[in-house]
C-alpha cells in the first residue's frame, strides 16, 4: 500500500463534516472540530503542535484544483 491509499483510507474512516487535524506527515487524524480551532486545539491535546487541517465534506468527490 503506498501513501495515497493510506491517506485516502484515513479519509474515508475519518468523522464528516468537520475541521480534521492531521499529523505532519498526514499519516493520522489527531483531532477534528465544527472550526478549525477546535480541531487544532484536539490535535495539540493529542501532542500535535502544528497539524495539517482540512473540511472533510459529507461525501467525498474527486476534485481538481
Amino acid at each position: 500500500m503506498d501513501n495515497s491509499d493510506n491517506f485516502a483510507r484515513i479519509l474515508l474512516e475519518a468523522p464528516r463534516k468537520c475541521w480534521l487535524a492531521l499529523t505532519e506527515d498526514e499519516s493520522k487524524v489527531v483531532g477534528h472540530g465544527k472550526t478549525p480551532e477546535e480541531a487544532v486545539e484536539a490535535a495539540r491535546a493529542n501532542g500535535v503542535d502544528d497539524p495539517i487541517l482540512i473540511w472533510a465534506p459529507e461525501v467525498w468527490t474527486p476534485r481538481i484544483f
